[in-house]
């Protein structure tokens, strides 16, 4: 049932997302069939002619469309024939084409796989330091916050430290995100321990309060000949390799354009690791125990407030590590807008994953996939990216749906079992 609720809700979301397409996305556009099946039912020849200029034109409203034809014919004409012809030029996108048009560009060569790769990999990250904390009961939405102090921190040592040995100065920048990260998101739990403060509300309050003041350090530590808003440059030493250096010596053709880099072994390092904590150790039993039922834990002698502040900082300290892929592994400076959004795509791939470590890296895996695909779409068809949008709000909602459902599903077989017995 874990495994199989995610894939109907990815099926159904294609379903609806599909008929939004076919009924709502249409363009209106005459080519040279079109114009010679209107001569056919009588469309004077004159007219016909007069038309061919708009056979590599594309309207996406029907008023455009028909303030072309009378542009063209006339008002007379237009008024006569512009019903017609605005029926006939009506097109409608294939969603069958549109999808396999996103999964084409994402996959089909090393470039497509390899971007997907990069870009699911600052997702595993959020969608990790989110699922760690619903399994304590908590609703981390913080990661942006915690992301972009992360990334922050990482930078500064970056440049700050430059001259010490790779070996030294790469762990101290991965060291420096996790800490601020976690910092970050102890501070949400320290509240809701000490005080029942509700983590929603802090989070969201602490992710505006993160994102004002790294913007303006940003432009603290900003080079005074650089009028874009990012920081100085991290150090060679801090710096991580694209893939592409290890693969083009091997023989495997990869381009050198592509952002893929070695951050992707971290975060798959990072998976294993979350899952034997929360499966394996004392503190992951205790985590899991407190998010199960906080009352019977603490009869059993588990310090309900010393887990919500440590699964707050462990998720903060996960969120942090989006930076080694955005900042050491790509720009190289701190630039929030290649890290926006990513701590609120993470709440989708972890419900979407079902809060567990290997379904965080298989949403993730979808994720980018879609984000790479709907680069594509723009220019092999007339459907905007931001379908990859509605997509993946449609997918979140029949995950959240399903799991209501069939929590009230098992609640109604239980209560009749009760009732039996």
């Amino acid at each position: 049932m874990g495994v199989l609720a995610p894939l109907v809700a990815v099926f159904l979301a294609f379903v609806v997302s599909g008929l939004i397409i076919l009924v709502f996305i249409t363009t209106y556009s005459l080519s040279d069939r079109d114009l010679q099946r209107l001569a056919e039912v009588g469309l004077p020849a004159e007219l016909t002619a007069e038309l061919g200029v708009m056979s590599d034109q594309v309207f996406p409203r029907r008023e455009a469309f028909l303030d072309r034809v009378t542009e063209i014919l006339g008002a007379e004409a237009a008024g006569v024939h512009g019903e017609r012809l605005a029926e006939t030029a009506l097109t409608r996108e294939n969603p069958i084409h549109v999808y396999g048009q996103i999964f084409k560009a994402a996959l089909k060569d090393r470039n497509g796989w390899g971007n997907v790769l990069y870009r699911a990999t600052p997702l595993i990250f959020t969608g990790l330091a989110v699922a760690l904390a619903f399994q304590c009961g908590l609703f981390n939405i913080g990661g942006e916050g915690q992301m972009v102090m992360g990334g922050f921190a990482l930078t500064w040592v970056g440049f700050t430290f430059a001259g010490l040995p790779w070996f030294i100065h790469l762990p101290l920048c991965i060291l420096a995100a996790v800490l601020m990260g976690g910092l970050w998101g102890g501070i949400a739990g320290w509240l809701k321990a000490s005080r029942g403060v509700h983590e929603v509300v802090t989070t969201i309050m602490l992710n505006w309060i993160a994102v004002a003041l790294i913007q303006y350090l940003t432009m603290a530590y900003k080079p005074p000949e650089s009028w874009i808003p990012h920081t100085y440059e991290v150090a060679k030493s801090a710096q991580l390799s694209r893939l592409w250096v290890y693969l083009n010596p091997l023989g495997i053709a990869f381009p050198k354009s592509n952002l893929l880099n070695t951050c992707v072994f971290i975060a798959m390092v990072v998976v294993v690791l979350v899952w034997f904590l929360l499966k394996k150790t004392k503190i992951g039993y205790e985590i899991r125990a407190v998010g199960h039922n906080p009352s019977a834990a603490e009869c059993a002698g588990i310090s309900v407030p010393r887990n919500t502040i440590l699964a707050m900082a462990l998720a903060g300290g996960l969120a942090g590590l989006v930076g080694v892929n955005q900042v050491l592994g790509y720009k190289h400076r701190f630039r929030y807008g290649v890290m926006e959004g990513l701590g609120f795509d993470g709440i989708g791939v972890a419900f979407i994953g079902r809060n567990s470590p290997f379904g965080v890296v298989l949403a993730a895996l979808l994720f980018g996939i879609l984000d790479q695909g709907g680069l594509a779409i723009d220019v092999s068809t007339h459907v905007p990216r931001e379908i990859v949008m509605v997509l993946k709000a449609t997918i979140l909602i029949f995950v959240v749906l399903g799991t209501e459902l069939t929590k009230r599903l098992l609640r109604r077989l239980q209560k009749r079992e009760e009732a039996r017995a």
